[in-house]
C-alpha cells in the first residue's frame, strides 16, 4: 500500500506539471505545441524513471528486512551442492523433451511446492527423492528449505533459467495439518519469507495456495476428492474463515452420507470435526501471510488432502498421493489466474524501454507532422502570395517572402534538420527543389531583366567614350565600366559568379518602378539581390544570354584605357583575394589568446587576416611571385576574349618588388592603425590599480607580454633566416680568426621589410629576450619589472594600516623631487614610449605610459588634497589674517605692512619661497623669476592656473622690490612740459619735484623713502589764471601706489613711462583721453604695444598657454593703461610725468596686487578650463575685448586705438 500512495503522488505530481505546461507554457519561454509536447514527454520519462528507481529501492530494502528477521542466508554453496542442485532439473528438462517435443515447458502447469519439509516427504516420497515429479495433470517441483527456512536460490535461479517466461504456474504452500500453524516472530513469518525469497529469485509472483495435509483416507487412497476453498484476492479474515466453515458444513454433510454407506469413510467426517479449530487460526494466518509480504499474491485458495497409507501393497496398483485430482484443479485454476513479473525482469525491462521508444517516437511525430504541416503551410501561401501579387511592391515583398522560405530549408538541409521535424517525415530536400522553379522564374521578371537592361545600358555607354585622351575621371570611369562588364559576363556565366563582388554592384544597377519607401527600397535590394548572388553560381540555369557585340565593344574601350597603373592595382587585389577567408582577422582576445585583457585593456578595431605572417607565408608570399611570374598586367579574364594583348611593361622583378612593397606598407598601416586604437581601462581607486599592475607584469597571464610578442612575430613577416651553412661558416671564421679577401657582402636586414616600421618593436621586446645582446637600457623584461617594484610599493601603502598616510608620504617624495620608485617607473615608461617613435605613439601611451601614470594618479589624489589643505592653513590663512582688509588688497584707507609683505616674498626664507622648496621641489622649479611645472611629462599633475599665475606675479615682484634685501625701488621722474600751466610741485615720501617750466631734468626718487615723517604724496600746479591747486594727496606708506592708480600709463619703451594725471571727459563711460604726444617716438611705439598687447591678451585666451607665464606676461606687457580709478573731475589740464625704472616697470608692478587675492589650492580638481574662466571673469569689470580685425589694423596705425582696461 505504501508503493501505491508513492504511485499515486508520482502520478498526480505528473499529471498537474503536464496541464501547467499545456497551459501556461507561454509563461516558462515555451511558445510553441511542439516544445510544451517535449517538456511532457520529458516528464513521463522522469515520471517512469521515479518508479523504476522506488522499486528497486524497496527491493532491496525487503532483502536487508528479511535477512536481518529470519537470520543471515546463505548467499554460496560449495561446488559440488550446486552441481547436486543443477542435475534433478537437467533430468527433467531431458525427460520433458522427450514426453513432450518442442515446448515441453509450457505442455503442463508446474507446481512449486515448498513449506514443511516433512509434510511434502511424506505426502510425496518419488517427489522427495528426486526434487521433481511428472504426473498426468502437472509438474511438480519441491523448493526445499533450509534450518532458516530460506529457499535454494542457486535451484530457483536454474529453474528460471529453464522457464525463462513464466517460471512456476502456481505455489503449492504445505503445511502439516496435525501441528500448530506457526507463529510469527518480530512480526515477520519464515513461510513468508520463503515466498517473498522464492519470487524475488524467479523475478515472478505465481499464485499461492495453502495446502494442509493430515491424517489419511483408507478408503479413498490417491483418489481423494478435491477438498477445499478458493478466496477472492480482497478476502479478509472473516471472508476466509467464513469459506472454511461453510466448507466444514459441506464436509460434515457428505460425511453423514459416506459414513452410512461404508462406516470406515471416516476422513470428511475428521476434517470436518478439524475445521471446528482449524478454520479461524487458518484465516488469520493466511491473512497475515500476505499482508506482510510485499511481492507475494495473496493466497487464493486453501486446500487439504491426506497422507498416503504407509502400509498399502502393491503400490503400482494402487493410485498415489501423485495421483490426487488436486494436482489438476490447481494446475487449471492456476492457468486462469496467472501471475505475473517482479522487479528488472528482462522482459519487464525490454517492455519499459520498448514502450517508452515507441511513445517518444509516436510523440516525435506527431509533433514533426506538425511542424511540416506548418511549414508546408506557410511555404504554399508564399507561393500563392508570389503569383497573385497585384503590382511591383507586392510582387517584391512575396518574393522576399518566398526567399526566405528557401533559405529556411536550404539551411536545413546543408547544416541539420531540426530534431522535432524528423522522425520520418521530413521532406526538406523534395520541398526546396520544388521552391527552385517558382523562385528562379519570380527573381528573373522582378530582378534579372532589370538588371540586364541597365548594365547593356551601362556598357553601351562606355563602348561610345573617347579615349583618345585619358585623365583621372576617365579612369574612374573605365573602372566602373570594368566592374559592369564583369557584373554582366558573371550573370551569362554562372561558374564564374563571385556574391563578394555582385552584391553591391547589382544594388546599384538595380531598378524598379515599386511603390516604396526609401529605406524599404534599399532593404529588399540588399536582401533580394545579395541571396541571388550567392546562389547564382550553383544554378547554371540561371544564366542570361549576352550581347556578344556589346561585350567585344566594351572591352575594346577598356583595353584601350586602363593603363599599367590600374593593372597593377588590379594584380595587388587579386593577390589579397587569394587569401579569402582562410585566415580569421586578428582581433585583441586573439592576439592575446591565453590571457583575459578584461579590465586592462579594450579595443573595437581589427585587422584583416589577409595582413597577417601566417597569410604572407601561407598564401601573399607564393600569390606574388605568381603574379610576377605570369605578369597579370592584362591578363583579366574579363578582357581575355581580345586577340591583341598588351606587352608588360615591367619585368617580373620588377613587379615582385612593387608588390611587396606595397603589401608591407600597408601591412605596417594597418598594425600601427590597429595598436594605436588601444585604450588602457581606467581604474580609480588603488586596489584596482594594483590589480591592473598584477596582470600586467605576470609573466603567464600578462595580456600585454602576450601581445607585445604577437606583435614580435608578426612584425617578423618576410624576415630573411639565416641557413644552417651560412651560420656554420661564421663561426668557423670567428673560432679560426680567418678573413675572407674581397670586399664583404651585404647581409639582409634581419628584421626583413618590416624593420624600418616595427624594428622599435622588435628591438625592445628583443632586449628582454635570453641570449640577446643587450644594445640598450629599454626592454620590455626591465619595464615589467619596474612595473612588478611599483605594484609591490603599491602593495605595501594599500596593506598597511593608514594606507592615506602612506600614500601621502610616497607622493610628498615626489612632490619634493626625492628618489621614488612611482618617478623612475614613470620616466622609464616615457622613454620607452618615445623609443617607439611617433608610429606607435597611441600603442606606447596606452600600454607603457597610461598604467604609470594612472598608477602614480591613485597615489597622488590624495597628496594633492592634503597640500591643498597644507597651503591653506600656513599660507593663504596666514595671507590673509595680514593683508585682508589692508590696501593694496583691499579697497580702504588701511595700509599692508611692507615688512610683512616682505616676510612673505623674500626669496631667501620667505614663507612662499620656503613652502615651494620643501613641499614641491620635485614638481615646480623656479627658471629665472619664473615657477614652472618639471617638465616630466607628468600629466596627472594639474596646477591651478590662478595659483601660478598669482605665484609668478609675487615672484617678480619679489625680484625686484626686494632685490637688496629690503623693499625697495628706485626710478627716476622727469616733468613734461603742459600747455596752461605754469608751475608743478611732486611731493613723495619727503622728496620734492619742482617744475616751473624751465629745461625738464631728470631726479632720482626711491620708495618707500627713508624719511619715516613725510610718507604720502601731493600734486600741486598753477595755472595762467588760476591760483595753486592740489591734488593726489595720500598719506601713508603706499600714496604713491594710490596715485599711480589714478593715473594714465603709456610706456614709451622697456625702460620709460609716461604717467598722466587727468579729469575724465566722459561721466557715463569713463575712458583715457586722448594724451598729446610728447614725440613722434613714443606715439609710434604706443600703437605698436597696443597691438603687441591685444596679441598677447589673445594667446592668453587661448587654452593651450602656458599658465605658468601669464603673470610674467601681465607685468611686462608695454601696453596703454587707463587710470583705474577715476580722476577728479577739477583736473581740467592734463599733468605728466616721464618714469624711468631701473629695472621691470618699477613701482607700477605694485598694481598688480591691487585687488589681488591669495589662491586657496595648488592643483586643480578638473581641466584647466576652469582657470581660463575665472582669468575672463576677471576681465568682465572692464571694457569687452577688441575684435581681432581691430587688433591687427592697430598694428600699422598712426595713432593708438583707446587703451582698455588690462590687468596686469
Amino acid at each position: 500500500m505504501r508503493f501505491n500512495f508513492k504511485l499515486a503522488g508520482f502520478f498526480v505530481v505528473l499529471v498537474a506539471s503536464g496541464l501547467i505546461v499545456l497551459t501556461k507554457g507561454d509563461a516558462f519561454g515555451l511558445t510553441t505545441l511542439a516544445q510544451k509536447l517535449l517538456v511532457v514527454s520529458g516528464l513521463v520519462i522522469v515520471f517512469l524513471l521515479a518508479v523504476i528507481v522506488d522499486v528497486m529501492l524497496i527491493r532491496q530494502a525487503n532483502r536487508k528486512a528479511a535477512l536481518r528477521d529470519v537470520g543471515s542466508a546463505e548467499l554460496g554453496k560449495p561446488l559440488e551442492e550446486t552441481q547436486a542442485t543443477i542435475e534433478p532439473l537437467t533430468s527433467l528438462r531431458e525427460y520433458l523433451r522427450t514426453r513432450h517435443g518442442l515446448r515441453y515447458r509450457y505442455r503442463q502447469p508446474w507446481l512449486l511446492l515448498t513449506g514443511g519439509n516433512a509434510a511434502i516427504a511424506q505426502l510425496l516420497p518419488d517427489l522427495a527423492e528426486q526434487g521433481w515429479l511428472v504426473t498426468d495433470d502437472a509438474v511438480l517441483l519441491w523448493s526445499k528449505t533450509d534450518k532458516d527456512g530460506q529457499p535454494d536460490e542457486n535451484w530457483l535461479k536454474q529453474l528460471a533459467k529453464l522457464r525463462r517466461c513464466r517460471p512456476i504456474d502456481a505455489v503449492v504452500l504445505t503445511l502439516d495439518g496435525t501441528v500448530d500453524l506457526p507463529t510469527a516472530r518480530r512480526g515477520t513469518s519464515a513461510y513468508g519469507v520463503n515466498l517473498s525469497r522464492i519470487a524475488q529469485v524467479l523475478h515472478w509472483s505465481a499464485p499461492v495456495y495453502v495446502l494442509d495435509v493430515a491424517q489419511d483416507d483408507a478408503v479413498s487412497n490417491g483418489a481423494t476428492p478435491i477438498t477445499g476453498c478458493e478466496f477472492p484476492r480482497t478476502a479478509d479474515v472473516s471472508a476466509i474463515e467464513t469459506a472454511l466453515l461453510k466448507l466444514r458444513d459441506r464436509l460434515a454433510d457428505r460425511s453423514i452420507a459416506q459414513l452410512a454407506t461404508n462406516g470406515c469413510d471416516r476422513y470428511a467426517a475428521q476434517l470436518s470435526q478439524r475445521l471446528d479449530t482449524r478454520s479461524a487460526p487458518l484465516a488469520g494466518w493466511i491473512v497475515a501471510l500476505a499482508r506482510r509480504q510485499r511481492h507475494v499474491q495473496p493466497v487464493s485458495g486453501a486446500f487439504f488432502a491426506p497422507y498416503p497409507l504407509q502400509d498399502t501393497t502393491n503400490e503400482r496398483e494402487h493410485p498415489t498421493s501423485a495421483d490426487l485430482p488436486i494436482w489438476q484443479h490447481i494446475g487449471e485454476v492456476a492457468r486462469t489466474n496467472r501471475g505475473h513479473r517482479l522487479g528488472w525482469h528482462p522482459v519487464t525491462v525490454f517492455s519499459i524501454i520498448a514502450l517508452s521508444a515507441i511513445s517518444l517516437w509516436i510523440t516525435g511525430m506527431l509533433i514533426s507532422g506538425f511542424n511540416n504541416a506548418r511549414e508546408l503551410h506557410l511555404t504554399k501561401q508564399a507561393v500563392r502570395a508570389l503569383a497573385a501579387a497585384p503590382d511591383s511592391a507586392a510582387r517584391l515583398r512575396a518574393l522576399l517572402t518566398l526567399q526566405q522560405r528557401v533559405d529556411l530549408y536550404e539551411t536545413r538541409t546543408q547544416h541539420h534538420t531540426p530534431l522535432l521535424t524528423r522522425f520520418g517525415l521530413n521532406r526538406d530536400h523534395e520541398v526546396l527543389a520544388a521552391l527552385w522553379q517558382p523562385y528562379a522564374r519570380a527573381s528573373r521578371n522582378v530582378l534579372v531583366t532589370p538588371l540586364q537592361q541597365n548594365l547593356e545600358a551601362s556598357l553601351v555607354d562606355l563602348s561610345q567614350m573617347q579615349t583618345e585622351q585619358v585623365d583621372d575621371q576617365t579612369n574612374r570611369l573605365a573602372l566602373d565600366g570594368h566592374k559592369a562588364l564583369k557584373t554582366y559576363l558573371m550573370l551569362s556565366q554562372p561558374s564564374r559568379a563571385d556574391a563578394a563582388f555582385m552584391t553591391p554592384l547589382l544594388a546599384r544597377y538595380w531598378s524598379t518602378n515599386a511603390n516604396l519607401p526609401t529605406g524599404e527600397k534599399l532593404d529588399l535590394s540588399a536582401r533580394l539581390l545579395g541571396f541571388y548572388a550567392q546562389h547564382l553560381r550553383a544554378h547554371e540555369d540561371w544564366r542570361i544570354q549576352p550581347r556578344q557585340d556589346l561585350v567585344n565593344a566594351s572591352r575594346q574601350t577598356l583595353l584601350a584605357v586602363i593603363g599599367v597603373k590600374n593593372s597593377e592595382d588590379t594584380i595587388y587585389q587579386h593577390v589579397l583575394d587569394t587569401v579569402g577567408n582562410r585566415y580569421p582577422d586578428q582581433t585583441l582576445a586573439s592576439l592575446t589568446a591565453g590571457t583575459d585583457t578584461r579590465g586592462l585593456l579594450r579595443t573595437a578595431a581589427y585587422i584583416s587576416g589577409a595582413f597577417t605572417r601566417q597569410a604572407y607565408e601561407g598564401t601573399i608570399a607564393a600569390a606574388i611571385d605568381e603574379a610576377a611570374k605570369r605578369n597579370e598586367a592584362a591578363s583579366d579574364w574579363v578582357l581575355a576574349s581580345n586577340v591583341h594583348r598588351h606587352e608588360p611593361e615591367q619585368s617580373a622583378d620588377e613587379v615582385r618588388a612593387s608588390l611587396t612593397s606595397r603589401y608591407f606598407s600597408d601591412y605596417a598601416d594597418r598594425w600601427q592603425a590597429f595598436m594605436n586604437t588601444l585604450q588602457w581601462d581606467p581604474a580609480s581607486t588603488l586596489p584596482s590599480t594594483i590589480e591592473q599592475l598584477k596582470l600586467m607584469a605576470d609573466a603567464r597571464q600578462s595580456p600585454v607580454i602576450a601581445l607585445m610578442k604577437s606583435l614580435e612575430y608578426q612584425g617578423g613577416a618576410g624576415a630573411l633566416k639565416a641557413s644552417l651553412s651560412d651560420t656554420l661558416v661564421d663561426k668557423a671564421q670567428h673560432v679560426f680568426g680567418g678573413k675572407v679577401e674581397g670586399p664583404e657582402t651585404a647581409k639582409p636586414d634581419p628584421a626583413g621589410p618590416l624593420g624600418a616600421s616595427f624594428g622599435p618593436v622588435l628591438r625592445l621586446v628583443a632586449q628582454g629576450n635570453a641570449g640577446a645582446a643587450a644594445s640598450s637600457d629599454l626592454s620590455l623584461q626591465r619595464f615589467m619589472e619596474r612595473v612588478t617594484t611599483l605594484r609591490l610599493k603599491l602593495q605595501q601603502v594599500s596593506d598597511s594600516p593608514d594606507a592615506d598616510a602612506e600614500a601621502k608620504q610616497v607622493a610628498q617624495s615626489l612632490f619634493q623631487g626625492k628618489g621614488s620608485e612611482l618617478a623612475d617607473t614613470q620616466t622609464y615608461a616615457q622613454l620607452i614610449a618615445a623609443s617607439l617613435g611617433a608610429q606607435w605613439v597611441g600603442m606606447g601611451d596606452a600600454l607603457f605610459v597610461r598604467p604609470v601614470a594612472q598608477a602614480t594618479q591613485t597615489v597622488l589624489k590624495p597628496a594633492q588634497a592634503s597640500l591643498n589643505d597644507a597651503w591653506r592653513q600656513t599660507i593663504v590663512a596666514t595671507w590673509n589674517r595680514s593683508f585682508a582688509g589692508r590696501y593694496p588688497f583691499a579697497n580702504t584707507d588701511n595700509d599692508a605692512s611692507l615688512p610683512e609683505l616682505a616676510r612673505f616674498l623674500r626669496p631667501q626664507g620667505g614663507l612662499i619661497g620656503a613652502f615651494l622648496g620643501s613641499q614641491l621641489a620635485g614638481v615646480l622649479e623656479l627658471q629665472g623669476d619664473q615657477w614652472v611645472p618639471v617638465a616630466t611629462g607628468n600629466t596627472t599633475l594639474t596646477f591651478d592656473r590662478d595659483f601660478l599665475r598669482a605665484l609668478n606675479t609675487l615672484q617678480r615682484i619679489a625680484g625686484h622690490l626686494l632685490a637688496q634685501g629690503e623693499p625697495q625701488y628706485r626710478f627716476d621722474f622727469k616733468p613734461v612740459p603742459a600747455a596752461g600751466v605754469t608751475d608743478t610741485i611732486l611731493t613723495l615720501d619727503g622728496q620734492k619735484l619742482h617744475y616751473y617750466n624751465q629745461q625738464e631734468a631728470w631726479q632720482a626718487l626711491t620708495w618707500p623713502s627713508n624719511n619715516p615723517q613725510g610718507l604720502g604724496t601731493r600734486l600741486q600746479w598753477q595755472t595762467e589764471k588760476a591760483g595753486t591747486n592740489k591734488s593726489f594727496e595720500f598719506s601713508g606708506r603706499w600714496g604713491l601706489v594710490r596715485m599711480l592708480e589714478r593715473a594714465q600709463v603709456q610706456p614709451v619703451d622697456s625702460a620709460t613711462f609716461q604717467l598722466t594725471w587727468q579729469a575724465a571727459p566722459d561721466t557715463s563711460a569713463p575712458k583715457a583721453a586722448q594724451v598729446p604726444k610728447p614725440a613722434s617716438a613714443p606715439s609710434a611705439a604706443s600703437a605698436s604695444n597696443l597691438a603687441n598687447h591685444s596679441d598677447n591678451d589673445n594667446d592668453e585666451d587661448d587654452d593651450t598657454s602656458d599658465p605658468a607665464f601669464l603673470g610674467a606676461k601681465r607685468l611686462d606687457s608695454l601696453t596703454t593703461q587707463a587710470p583705474l580709478v577715476t580722476a577728479s573731475r577739477d583736473l581740467t589740464y592734463p599733468l605728466s610725468f616721464m618714469m624711468r625704472t631701473d629695472v621691470g616697470k618699477g613701482p607700477l608692478e605694485l598694481l598688480a596686487l591691487r585687488n589681488f587675492a591669495l589662491p586657496t589650492r595648488i592643483f586643480a580638481g578638473t581641466a584647466p578650463v576652469a582657470a581660463l574662466g575665472a582669468k575672463k571673469a576677471a576681465q568682465a569689470e572692464g571694457p569687452p575685448p577688441l575684435p581681432r580685425a581691430m587688433l591687427d589694423a592697430a598694428k600699422h596705425a598712426e595713432t593708438p586705438l583707446p587703451g582698455g582696461f588690462s590687468p596686469l
